[in-house]
C-alpha cells in the first residue's frame, strides 16, 4: 500500500473518530435539578437508547453548562438504577444556593437510593468522606441495628446550610429484637422499621460534623 494510500486512509479514519466523539458528546442531558445555581456546571447523563436499561451508558457527568463540554465523569455515581427505571429519572440533584455543594441522590435497585454530597472547587467536583455516625451519642443505635432487604439513603440540602442524610430499611440485630431504642434519646424512634435522620455540618476545616440524628417515621 502507497504513503498516499495510507495518508488517505487515516485521515478518514481520524474524521470518523472525531465525529463520533462529537455525536456522543452532544447526546448527554442535563437531569432534574442538574444545573448549578449560577447556570455554570451541571450535572448528566447519557438517555438510554432503547427500553433495556442494562445496555445504556451509565456515566453521570459533570458538565460546563455555558459551554456545552464535558468536564469529567462523576465515579461515585451511576445511572442505570441497579436495572430498573430510565437513565434521566434514577439521578437527581440539589445544589446550594451559592453552587459550592452537590448532592445527588441516585437509584440503585427497585426500591434502593443511594447518595453522595460534593464540594464544588472550580471545575471540580470532590467527593466528601462521610464521618462515622457512631461518632455521636445517638448515632450509637446503628451498633443495634441491620439492615432489611431494601435498605437505601437519600441526601437533602437543609435551608440552615445543614446536610441531611437519611437512611432507612432498619430492622434489629439478632438478640436484639427487644431492645429499648429510646435509650438513645432519638425521639419517636420506637421501632426498626423508622427511618433516621442523620445533619451534618462543616466545620472551620471545610469538613463534615455530624451534629444530630433524628427520627424519621
Amino acid at each position: 500500500m502507497s504513503n498516499g494510500v495510507i495518508s488517505s486512509f487515516m485521515r478518514t479514519l481520524f474524521i470518523f473518530f472525531v465525529s463520533l466523539v462529537a455525536l456522543h458528546a452532544e447526546e448527554w442531558v442535563v437531569v432534574d435539578g442538574g444545573l448549578s445555581p449560577d447556570k455554570r456546571l451541571g450535572v448528566a447523563v447519557y438517555p438510554q437508547k432503547n427500553e433495556f436499561i442494562d445496555e445504556a451508558d451509565g456515566t453521570v457527568l459533570l458538565v460546563n453548562a455555558k459551554k456545552r463540554k464535558i468536564i469529567g465523569p462523576l465515579e461515585e455515581v451511576d445511572s442505570t438504577g441497579g436495572t430498573w427505571g430510565k437513565t434521566l429519572e434514577n439521578v437527581r440533584c440539589e445544589w446550594s444556593s451559592d453552587s459550592r455543594l452537590l448532592a445527588i441522590n441516585f437509584r440503585i435497585g427497585r426500591l434502593m437510593y443511594s447518595c453522595q454530597i460534593y464540594r464544588i472547587d472550580g471545575s471540580r467536583a470532590i467527593p466528601f468522606s462521610m464521618p462515622d455516625p457512631r461518632s455521636h451519642s445517638k448515632g450509637q443505635i446503628l451498633d443495634y441495628l441491620d439492615r432489611n432487604a431494601n435498605p437505601g439513603q437519600v441526601v437533602r440540602l437543609g435551608k440552615n446550610g445543614q446536610i441531611i442524610v437519611t437512611h432507612y430499611g432498619f430492622m434489629p440485630k439478632k438478640g436484639h429484637e427487644s431492645e429499648d431504642f429510646s435509650r438513645f434519646g432519638i425521639k419517636g424512634f420506637e421501632q426498626p422499621g423508622d427511618s433516621l435522620s442523620f445533619a451534618y455540618e462543616l466545620d472551620s476545616k471545610g469538613d463534615l460534623r455530624l451534629v444530630d440524628v433524628t427520627a424519621q417515621p
